[in-house]
Protein backbone atom coordinates (compact mmCIF):
# COMPACT_ATOMS: atom_id res chain seq x y z
CA UNK A 1 0.00 0.00 0.00
CA UNK A 2 0.76 3.65 -0.40
CA UNK A 3 2.85 2.92 -3.28
CA UNK A 4 1.93 2.69 -7.88
CA UNK A 5 3.31 0.56 -10.24
CA UNK A 6 5.22 3.08 -13.08
CA UNK A 7 6.14 0.28 -15.06
CA UNK A 8 5.96 -3.33 -16.23
CA UNK A 9 8.88 -5.51 -17.82
CA UNK A 10 7.44 -8.71 -19.50
CA UNK A 11 10.88 -9.54 -20.90
CA UNK A 12 12.14 -9.27 -17.27
CA UNK A 13 8.89 -10.30 -15.60
CA UNK A 14 9.21 -7.42 -13.13
CA UNK A 15 7.00 -4.15 -12.05
CA UNK A 16 8.85 -0.81 -11.60
CA UNK A 17 7.15 1.14 -8.50
CA UNK A 18 7.85 4.65 -7.08
CA UNK A 19 9.51 2.53 -3.89
CA UNK A 20 11.57 -0.36 -5.60
CA UNK A 21 11.61 -3.04 -8.70
CA UNK A 22 9.57 -6.33 -7.71
CA UNK A 23 9.64 -9.88 -9.72
CA UNK A 24 6.77 -11.92 -10.27
CA UNK A 25 6.37 -15.14 -11.75
CA UNK A 26 2.01 -14.39 -12.63
CA UNK A 27 1.00 -10.87 -12.68
CA UNK A 28 -2.62 -9.47 -12.42
CA UNK A 29 -3.40 -5.99 -13.68
CA UNK A 30 -6.56 -4.84 -11.82
CA UNK A 31 -5.87 -0.59 -12.37
CA UNK A 32 -9.53 -0.30 -12.77
CA UNK A 33 -11.15 2.53 -14.37
CA UNK A 34 -10.99 6.64 -14.66
CA UNK A 35 -14.26 8.70 -14.42
CA UNK A 36 -14.43 10.65 -17.26
CA UNK A 37 -13.91 14.50 -17.27
CA UNK A 38 -15.30 16.14 -19.85
CA UNK A 39 -12.95 19.03 -21.25
CA UNK A 40 -15.51 22.29 -20.12
CA UNK A 41 -14.89 25.79 -19.44
CA UNK A 42 -14.73 26.33 -15.40
CA UNK A 43 -14.09 22.23 -15.00
CA UNK A 44 -11.65 23.59 -12.44
CA UNK A 45 -14.05 25.68 -10.20
CA UNK A 46 -14.60 24.64 -6.83
CA UNK A 47 -17.69 22.59 -6.31
CA UNK A 48 -17.29 20.21 -9.27
CA UNK A 49 -17.30 17.09 -8.40
CA UNK A 50 -16.97 13.90 -10.29
CA UNK A 51 -18.18 10.73 -8.58
CA UNK A 52 -16.42 7.49 -8.86
CA UNK A 53 -15.31 6.28 -5.69
CA UNK A 54 -16.47 6.47 -2.20
CA UNK A 55 -14.36 9.46 -1.25
CA UNK A 56 -15.94 11.34 -4.23
CA UNK A 57 -19.45 10.64 -2.69
CA UNK A 58 -17.99 11.33 0.94
CA UNK A 59 -16.67 14.91 -0.02
CA UNK A 60 -20.09 15.80 -1.89
CA UNK A 61 -21.99 15.15 1.35
CA UNK A 62 -19.56 17.39 3.45
CA UNK A 63 -20.15 19.99 1.11
CA UNK A 64 -23.69 19.76 1.60
CA UNK A 65 -23.84 19.44 5.29
CA UNK A 66 -22.23 22.98 5.12
CA UNK A 67 -25.92 24.35 4.76
CA UNK A 68 -24.39 26.45 1.56
CA UNK A 69 -25.53 23.87 -1.10
CA UNK A 70 -29.41 24.97 -2.48
CA UNK A 71 -29.14 23.38 -6.14
CA UNK A 72 -27.13 21.07 -7.80
CA UNK A 73 -26.54 20.24 -11.61
CA UNK A 74 -26.09 16.71 -12.92
CA UNK A 75 -23.92 15.99 -15.88
CA UNK A 76 -24.88 12.79 -17.62
CA UNK A 77 -27.99 10.85 -17.62
CA UNK A 78 -26.50 7.12 -17.11
CA UNK A 79 -26.92 4.90 -14.16
CA UNK A 80 -24.81 6.89 -12.06
CA UNK A 81 -26.23 10.13 -12.20
CA UNK A 82 -29.95 9.43 -12.30
CA UNK A 83 -29.14 7.80 -8.93
CA UNK A 84 -27.17 10.80 -8.06
CA UNK A 85 -30.02 12.95 -8.96
CA UNK A 86 -32.44 10.96 -6.97
CA UNK A 87 -30.01 10.79 -3.94
CA UNK A 88 -29.24 14.72 -4.08
CA UNK A 89 -33.22 15.46 -4.41
CA UNK A 90 -33.65 13.48 -1.28
CA UNK A 91 -31.45 15.66 0.42
CA UNK A 92 -33.63 18.61 -0.12
CA UNK A 93 -31.73 20.31 -3.20
CA UNK A 94 -33.34 21.86 -6.65
CA UNK A 95 -31.51 19.42 -9.00
CA UNK A 96 -31.17 19.51 -12.81
CA UNK A 97 -30.29 16.82 -14.77
CA UNK A 98 -28.97 17.27 -17.94
CA UNK A 99 -28.29 14.31 -20.49
CA UNK A 100 -26.72 14.49 -23.97
CA UNK A 101 -28.49 11.90 -25.52
CA UNK A 102 -32.79 12.07 -25.88
CA UNK A 103 -32.83 9.78 -23.32
CA UNK A 104 -31.83 8.94 -19.91
CA UNK A 105 -30.07 5.37 -19.01
CA UNK A 106 -30.32 4.46 -23.00
CA UNK A 107 -26.85 2.33 -22.86
CA UNK A 108 -28.90 0.32 -19.93
CA UNK A 109 -32.81 0.01 -21.41
CA UNK A 110 -34.93 0.84 -24.53
CA UNK A 111 -36.82 4.01 -24.34
CA UNK A 112 -40.44 2.97 -23.59
CA UNK A 113 -38.68 1.97 -20.03
CA UNK A 114 -36.30 5.08 -19.83
CA UNK A 115 -39.73 6.66 -19.93
CA UNK A 116 -40.76 5.23 -16.99
CA UNK A 117 -37.75 6.44 -14.94
CA UNK A 118 -37.95 9.69 -16.75
CA UNK A 119 -41.48 10.18 -15.46
CA UNK A 120 -40.88 9.40 -12.10
CA UNK A 121 -38.18 11.77 -11.77
CA UNK A 122 -40.29 14.70 -13.01
CA UNK A 123 -43.10 13.88 -10.66
CA UNK A 124 -40.18 14.50 -7.24
CA UNK A 125 -39.49 17.85 -8.91
CA UNK A 126 -36.18 17.13 -10.39
CA UNK A 127 -35.83 19.33 -14.00
CA UNK A 128 -34.19 16.81 -17.08
CA UNK A 129 -33.23 18.46 -20.01
CA UNK A 130 -32.41 15.69 -22.56
CA UNK A 131 -31.03 16.43 -26.19
CA UNK A 132 -28.22 18.25 -25.14
CA UNK A 133 -25.13 18.92 -23.19
CA UNK A 134 -23.68 21.32 -20.96
CA UNK A 135 -21.64 23.94 -22.46
CA UNK A 136 -20.15 25.57 -19.69
CA UNK A 137 -19.35 26.11 -15.93
CA UNK A 138 -20.16 29.46 -14.72
CA UNK A 139 -18.71 30.82 -12.15
CA UNK A 140 -15.62 32.98 -10.82
CA UNK A 141 -13.80 30.66 -8.01
CA UNK A 142 -16.94 28.59 -7.12
CA UNK A 143 -19.69 27.20 -9.41
CA UNK A 144 -22.51 29.26 -9.90
CA UNK A 145 -23.93 27.77 -12.88
CA UNK A 146 -24.27 26.26 -15.93
CA UNK A 147 -24.59 27.01 -19.34
CA UNK A 148 -26.90 24.58 -21.75
CA UNK A 149 -27.39 26.24 -25.38
CA UNK A 150 -28.81 29.64 -24.32
CA UNK A 151 -29.98 29.03 -21.12
CA UNK A 152 -28.57 29.77 -18.05
CA UNK A 153 -28.92 27.20 -14.50
CA UNK A 154 -27.69 28.84 -11.53
CA UNK A 155 -26.31 26.02 -9.27
CA UNK A 156 -24.26 26.10 -6.07
CA UNK A 157 -22.67 22.30 -7.20
CA UNK A 158 -22.26 20.04 -10.29
CA UNK A 159 -21.57 16.19 -10.44
CA UNK A 160 -19.92 14.99 -13.33
CA UNK A 161 -21.82 11.41 -13.80
CA UNK A 162 -20.57 10.94 -17.33
CA UNK A 163 -19.44 7.56 -17.11
CA UNK A 164 -15.93 5.50 -16.89
CA UNK A 165 -13.21 4.49 -18.98
CA UNK A 166 -10.83 1.91 -18.39
CA UNK A 167 -7.54 2.62 -17.10
CA UNK A 168 -5.25 1.04 -19.68
CA UNK A 169 -1.84 3.45 -19.56
CA UNK A 170 0.41 0.88 -17.32
CA UNK A 171 -1.16 -2.23 -19.62
CA UNK A 172 -0.20 -0.43 -23.04
CA UNK A 173 2.93 0.79 -21.92
CA UNK A 174 3.98 -3.13 -21.13
CA UNK A 175 2.79 -4.11 -25.04
CA UNK A 176 -0.31 -5.64 -24.08
CA UNK A 177 -3.20 -5.41 -26.45
CA UNK A 178 -5.91 -2.50 -25.52
CA UNK A 179 -9.46 -2.04 -27.31
CA UNK A 180 -11.23 0.26 -24.79
CA UNK A 181 -10.17 -2.01 -22.60
CA UNK A 182 -7.58 -4.39 -21.91
CA UNK A 183 -8.13 -7.90 -24.21
CA UNK A 184 -8.37 -11.11 -22.30
CA UNK A 185 -9.51 -14.46 -23.16
CA UNK A 186 -11.83 -16.78 -21.11
CA UNK A 187 -9.00 -17.44 -18.68
CA UNK A 188 -8.45 -13.93 -18.03
CA UNK A 189 -4.85 -14.25 -19.76
CA UNK A 190 -3.68 -11.17 -22.34
CA UNK A 191 -1.54 -11.34 -25.12
CA UNK A 192 1.35 -11.35 -22.43
CA UNK A 193 2.05 -15.06 -21.66
CA UNK A 194 1.61 -14.94 -17.27
CA UNK A 195 -0.05 -11.89 -17.43
CA UNK A 196 -4.06 -12.07 -16.58
CA UNK A 197 -5.97 -8.65 -16.05
CA UNK A 198 -9.44 -7.94 -14.60
CA UNK A 199 -11.87 -5.49 -13.53
CA UNK A 200 -13.05 -2.16 -15.14
CA UNK A 201 -9.90 -1.92 -16.94
CA UNK A 202 -10.52 -4.54 -19.45
CA UNK A 203 -12.98 -5.11 -22.15
CA UNK A 204 -15.36 -8.09 -21.37
CA UNK A 205 -17.08 -10.60 -23.70
CA UNK A 206 -20.42 -10.69 -24.22
CA UNK A 207 -22.60 -14.25 -23.57
CA UNK A 208 -25.16 -13.42 -26.52
CA UNK A 209 -23.10 -12.01 -29.30
CA UNK A 210 -19.67 -13.26 -28.88
CA UNK A 211 -18.30 -9.17 -29.21
CA UNK A 212 -16.15 -7.30 -26.67
CA UNK A 213 -18.09 -4.91 -24.57
CA UNK A 214 -17.68 -2.96 -21.22
CA UNK A 215 -19.04 -4.56 -18.46
CA UNK A 216 -17.90 -2.25 -15.62
CA UNK A 217 -19.74 -3.40 -12.50
CA UNK A 218 -18.54 -4.70 -9.34
CA UNK A 219 -20.07 -8.16 -9.71
CA UNK A 220 -18.27 -9.00 -12.85
CA UNK A 221 -15.05 -7.82 -11.26
CA UNK A 222 -15.46 -9.81 -8.87
CA UNK A 223 -15.96 -12.90 -11.08
CA UNK A 224 -13.77 -11.74 -12.98
CA UNK A 225 -10.56 -11.38 -10.25
CA UNK A 226 -11.53 -14.81 -8.71
CA UNK A 227 -10.74 -16.83 -12.59
CA UNK A 228 -7.45 -14.83 -12.74
CA UNK A 229 -6.29 -15.44 -9.51
CA UNK A 230 -6.99 -18.73 -9.66
CA UNK A 231 -5.29 -19.46 -12.85
CA UNK A 232 -2.77 -16.88 -12.03
CA UNK A 233 -1.64 -19.65 -9.06
CA UNK A 234 -2.06 -22.65 -11.49
CA UNK A 235 -5.33 -23.45 -10.76
CA UNK A 236 -7.97 -23.25 -13.64
CA UNK A 237 -11.09 -21.58 -14.15
CA UNK A 238 -12.82 -20.20 -16.69
CA UNK A 239 -15.52 -17.05 -17.57
CA UNK A 240 -17.38 -17.77 -20.54
CA UNK A 241 -18.66 -13.79 -20.80
CA UNK A 242 -21.15 -11.47 -19.07
CA UNK A 243 -24.66 -10.30 -19.36
CA UNK A 244 -23.91 -6.79 -17.88
CA UNK A 245 -26.84 -7.80 -15.36
CA UNK A 246 -27.44 -5.10 -13.04
CA UNK A 247 -30.07 -3.68 -10.54
CA UNK A 248 -30.90 0.23 -9.14
CA UNK A 249 -32.83 1.55 -6.93
CA UNK A 250 -33.78 4.81 -8.03
CA UNK A 251 -36.88 6.91 -5.59
CA UNK A 252 -39.22 4.13 -4.66
CA UNK A 253 -38.15 2.26 -8.38
CA UNK A 254 -35.97 -0.84 -8.81
CA UNK A 255 -34.87 -1.21 -12.15
CA UNK A 256 -33.23 -3.91 -13.49
CA UNK A 257 -31.43 -5.07 -17.00
CA UNK A 258 -29.44 -7.94 -18.61
CA UNK A 259 -28.37 -9.24 -22.01
CA UNK A 260 -29.70 -7.36 -24.53
CA UNK A 261 -31.95 -4.30 -24.81
CA UNK A 262 -33.42 -4.21 -28.20
CA UNK A 263 -31.61 -1.80 -29.81
CA UNK A 264 -28.70 -3.62 -29.22
CA UNK A 265 -30.32 -7.04 -30.69
CA UNK A 266 -31.28 -4.50 -33.66
CA UNK A 267 -28.26 -3.49 -34.00
CA UNK A 268 -26.54 -7.23 -34.39
CA UNK A 269 -29.14 -7.92 -36.83
CA UNK A 270 -30.98 -9.90 -34.79
CA UNK A 271 -34.71 -10.74 -35.88
CA UNK A 272 -36.61 -10.62 -32.34
CA UNK A 273 -39.67 -10.83 -30.73
CA UNK A 274 -40.30 -9.05 -27.64
CA UNK A 275 -42.99 -10.14 -24.70
CA UNK A 276 -43.83 -7.33 -22.30
CA UNK A 277 -46.59 -7.16 -19.41
CA UNK A 278 -48.04 -4.85 -16.61
CA UNK A 279 -48.34 -7.03 -13.60
CA UNK A 280 -48.73 -6.95 -9.60
CA UNK A 281 -46.04 -8.11 -6.91
CA UNK A 282 -48.81 -9.77 -5.09
CA UNK A 283 -52.14 -10.78 -5.36
CA UNK A 284 -53.98 -8.34 -7.03
CA UNK A 285 -57.00 -8.58 -3.83
CA UNK A 286 -54.35 -8.71 -1.34
CA UNK A 287 -53.25 -5.19 -0.36
CA UNK A 288 -49.70 -3.64 -0.75
CA UNK A 289 -49.02 -5.12 -4.34
CA UNK A 290 -46.75 -3.07 -6.13
CA UNK A 291 -46.35 -2.20 -9.91
CA UNK A 292 -43.92 -4.26 -12.06
CA UNK A 293 -43.39 -4.41 -15.75
CA UNK A 294 -41.25 -6.65 -17.28
CA UNK A 295 -40.09 -6.98 -21.10
CA UNK A 296 -38.61 -10.13 -22.15
CA UNK A 297 -36.66 -10.20 -25.76
CA UNK A 298 -36.27 -12.96 -27.71
CA UNK A 299 -34.92 -14.23 -30.97
CA UNK A 300 -37.39 -15.23 -33.51
CA UNK A 301 -35.26 -17.54 -35.16
CA UNK A 302 -34.40 -19.96 -32.12
CA UNK A 303 -36.62 -18.69 -29.76
CA UNK A 304 -33.89 -18.03 -27.66
CA UNK A 305 -34.06 -15.68 -24.47
CA UNK A 306 -31.46 -13.50 -24.92
CA UNK A 307 -32.75 -10.22 -23.02
CA UNK A 308 -34.68 -8.30 -20.26
CA UNK A 309 -35.45 -5.33 -18.77
CA UNK A 310 -37.65 -4.80 -15.56
CA UNK A 311 -39.03 -1.85 -13.79
CA UNK A 312 -41.00 -2.09 -10.33
CA UNK A 313 -41.97 -1.34 -6.77
CA UNK A 314 -40.22 -4.66 -5.25
CA UNK A 315 -39.00 -8.35 -6.13
CA UNK A 316 -36.85 -6.80 -8.98
CA UNK A 317 -33.60 -8.29 -8.44
CA UNK A 318 -34.52 -11.93 -8.24
CA UNK A 319 -36.06 -12.08 -11.70
CA UNK A 320 -33.30 -10.39 -13.35
CA UNK A 321 -31.19 -12.71 -11.60
CA UNK A 322 -33.60 -15.92 -13.07
CA UNK A 323 -33.76 -14.27 -16.61
CA UNK A 324 -29.87 -14.18 -16.55
CA UNK A 325 -29.69 -17.76 -14.91
CA UNK A 326 -32.36 -18.50 -18.59
CA UNK A 327 -30.04 -16.73 -20.90
CA UNK A 328 -27.14 -18.69 -20.32
CA UNK A 329 -28.72 -21.94 -20.39
CA UNK A 330 -30.00 -21.40 -24.28
CA UNK A 331 -34.05 -21.21 -22.64
CA UNK A 332 -36.35 -20.78 -25.08
CA UNK A 333 -40.09 -18.81 -25.00
CA UNK A 334 -41.74 -22.50 -24.22
CA UNK A 335 -39.44 -23.06 -21.43
CA UNK A 336 -40.42 -19.66 -19.71
CA UNK A 337 -43.81 -20.47 -20.45
CA UNK A 338 -43.57 -23.69 -18.42
CA UNK A 339 -41.42 -22.02 -15.31
CA UNK A 340 -42.78 -23.79 -12.07
CA UNK A 341 -43.33 -21.01 -9.48
CA UNK A 342 -44.59 -20.27 -6.25
CA UNK A 343 -47.24 -18.31 -5.00
CA UNK A 344 -49.13 -17.02 -2.26
CA UNK A 345 -50.88 -13.44 -1.89
CA UNK A 346 -48.63 -11.56 0.26
CA UNK A 347 -45.55 -12.64 -1.29
CA UNK A 348 -46.39 -13.11 -5.03
CA UNK A 349 -49.35 -13.65 -7.58
CA UNK A 350 -50.77 -16.12 -8.62
CA UNK A 351 -49.66 -15.15 -12.36
CA UNK A 352 -45.63 -14.92 -12.33
CA UNK A 353 -45.11 -11.43 -14.26
CA UNK A 354 -42.10 -13.47 -16.18
CA UNK A 355 -44.31 -16.60 -17.20
CA UNK A 356 -46.83 -13.67 -18.68
CA UNK A 357 -44.72 -11.39 -20.19
CA UNK A 358 -43.39 -15.15 -22.20
CA UNK A 359 -46.36 -16.14 -23.15
CA UNK A 360 -47.18 -12.38 -24.42
CA UNK A 361 -43.87 -13.31 -26.86
CA UNK A 362 -45.24 -16.33 -28.14
CA UNK A 363 -49.08 -14.84 -29.11
CA UNK A 364 -46.43 -12.48 -31.30
CA UNK A 365 -45.04 -15.04 -32.73
CA UNK A 366 -47.58 -17.39 -33.52
CA UNK A 367 -49.46 -14.30 -34.74
CA UNK A 368 -46.63 -13.16 -37.21
CA UNK A 369 -46.33 -17.03 -38.46
CA UNK A 370 -49.85 -16.82 -39.39
CA UNK A 371 -49.70 -13.62 -41.47
CA UNK A 372 -46.50 -15.28 -43.28
CA UNK A 373 -49.07 -18.56 -43.51
CA UNK A 374 -51.66 -16.27 -45.18
CA UNK A 375 -49.31 -14.23 -47.52
CA UNK A 376 -47.03 -16.84 -48.65
CA UNK A 377 -50.65 -19.48 -49.20
CA UNK A 378 -49.07 -22.21 -46.59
Amino acid sequence: VHDRAISIDTGKKSVTTKNGEFPYDSLIIATGGLPIIPPLPGIELDGVYPIHRLEHGKKVLERIDTGTVKSAVVVGGGAIGVEIAAALMEKGLKVTLVELMEDLMIKCSDSDFCKIIENRLIEEGIELIMGCGVEEILGKNRVEGVRVGEKEIPADMVILGVGVMSDTKLAESAGITVNRGILTNGWMQTNIKDVYAAGDCICSRCLVTGRPIPSQLGTTAIRQGMVAATNAVGGYETMEGVLNSMVLKILDLHVGRTGLTEMEAMECGMNITVGRIKAETKAEYYPGGKEIHVKLIFNSVNQEIIGAQIIGGEMVAEKIDLIALAISQNAKIEDLMKLEYCYTPPLAPSHNPVVLAAENAFKKLERGKEVRRRKFGL
